[in-house]
């Protein structure tokens, strides 16, 4: 994470991320483990929206739950939810659906920007973008524990529920290079079995 500052990084978290269960579970887990020592997520409400929208499109037989789950949870673990930004065109910003991302995340003096879309880079900003893969291994470099805590929950979560192995789960939501690190960290944990 691009700065060598003791304070918390501040990332602002776009929708595609709270859209994946993967991303979205790995990332509240990793805040919540880190106590907030290592960072503190941002979003807004119009984020959450987009989210919320794309999950019923894409399961759109599944009860209210479905998205009343995923703000409760977002109010539960969000550091701030910010509601005033403005609006208007970005230079260098082609995709006029992510202006108001951009806006947002400059609004929450967002160190790190956390998306899956491409197209965000600009001397302009004053955040980094990062694909959740490149910030994943950033905390598992800077707090290996951290990640093997939530490794140890995950792996007991999912295997009572029959899930995917962790490492394909994490492939299947383009974090490759994190799933190799999770791997290691379930060899680890199978060894001490």
């Amino acid at each position: 994470m691009g700065q060598t500052s003791t304070m918390p990084q501040r990332v602002f978290v776009d929708a595609n991320v709270l859209f994946s269960r993967t991303l979205r579970d790995w990332l509240f887990l990793l805040r919540i483990e880190s106590q907030g020592d290592l960072f503190h997520i941002h979003t807004t409400w119009d984020v959450i929206t987009e989210a919320g929208a794309r999950l019923r499109d894409k399961h759109s037989h599944a009860s209210g739950s479905l998205v009343s789950d995923l703000v409760e949870k977002c109010q539960a673990i969000f550091d701030d939810i910010i509601t005033s930004y403005p609006g208007g065109a970005v230079q260098g910003l082609n995709d006029q659906e992510d202006w108001h991302v951009h806006h947002a995340a400059e609004a929450s003096q967002a160190h790190i920007l956390l998306t899956e879309d491409t197209g965000f880079t600009s001397d302009e900003t004053f955040y980094e973008t990062y694909t959740c893969d490149e910030f994943f291994v950033e905390i598992s470099t800077s707090a290996p524990a951290v990640v093997q805590q939530v490794v140890n929950f995950q792996a007991k979560y999912w295997a009572k529920r029959n899930g995917k192995p962790l490492p394909v789960a994490l492939r299947e939501a383009r974090c490759p290079e994190f799933a190799g690190i999770v791997q290691t960290h379930l060899q680890r944990l199978a060894q001490l079995k």
